[in-house]
């Protein structure tokens, strides 16, 4: 039987059999896998604590019958203040979900694992409020995923934005327009816009220098996500719901 060994962060799992867990990983070797993890949830498990949800873990894994299974298991971040926090453990939610819906649409794994690491860390051991960080990881998913909105020019006739007085937005049309081209669109702050720039270009070591204004807080994550289910066609904010 041959082994083989990974590492990656739990972003999902399903309780299977009595005691069993299927978990979903991004491994920086495989990218996204199923592992099951085979009584688990047994009692002084040897394996426990490396399966639970945002643990950044070792694997050892052996394949049979096509499955992948893990034969031990040790972890190497638990990112454990989350769990304590009811805040920043759902945003720490909304970011694996997004996550793995990264790792579906886009390679290489590294650059979905390392957005996903820098955000989760910094959700545990910062004092960020944790929605600014989770809207600074949304932001960089959508450039990930190619779907990067236009936002210093009008997306339709390529006005310069950062001169026009009323500015919208549109989902449906990729980005910021001028008063004149986005009629009917949302109306947005120019604080917003500047702020998701800022996030776009922020190197992910600086996350945590995030600090957003309440009122543009509200809108970003109203237009953030409203964006991303239109474009990705399917649900991609699940706080709050």
């Amino acid at each position: 039987m041959a082994f083989e060994t990974v590492s990656g962060i739990v972003l999902r799992y399903t309780d299977y059999k009595e005691s069993d867990r299927i978990l979903n990983v991004l491994t920086r070797e495989r990218g996204l896998v199923a592992l099951t993890a085979h009584s688990c949830r047994k009692k002084n498990s040897p394996v426990a604590a490396a399966c639970e949800l945002c643990c950044y873990s070792e694997f050892v894994i052996y394949s049979r019958c096509g499955v992948d299974n893990i034969s031990n298991a040790t972890v190497i971040e638990s990112f454990y203040p989350i769990r304590e926090d009811y805040d920043k453990f759902e945003s720490a939610n909304q970011v694996l979900y997004m996550t793995k819906l990264l790792a579906y649409i886009r390679q290489p794994w590294d650059d979905a694992f390392n957005l996903c690491y820098h955000t989760l860390s910094f959700l545990a051991y910062t004092d960020n409020n944790p929605i600014d960080l989770e809207l600074c990881f949304a932001v960089k998913f959508l450039k990930l995923a190619g779907y990067e909105p236009t936002l210093l020019n009008c997306v339709l006739c390529g006005r310069d934005l950062r001169k026009e007085k009323e500015i919208r937005f549109s989902k449906v049309n990729g980005g910021a327009m001028c008063s004149y081209c986005g009629t009917g669109s949302r109306i947005v702050e120019p604080l917003t816009l500047e702020a998701m720039l800022r996030m776009q270009k922020l190197p992910l070591r600086d996350m945590n220098k995030v600090r957003l204004p309440e009122r543009t807080r509200r809108e970003l994550d109203t237009i953030i996500y409203e964006y991303a289910e239109y474009n990705l066609e399917q649900v991609v904010k699940i706080r709050g719901r």
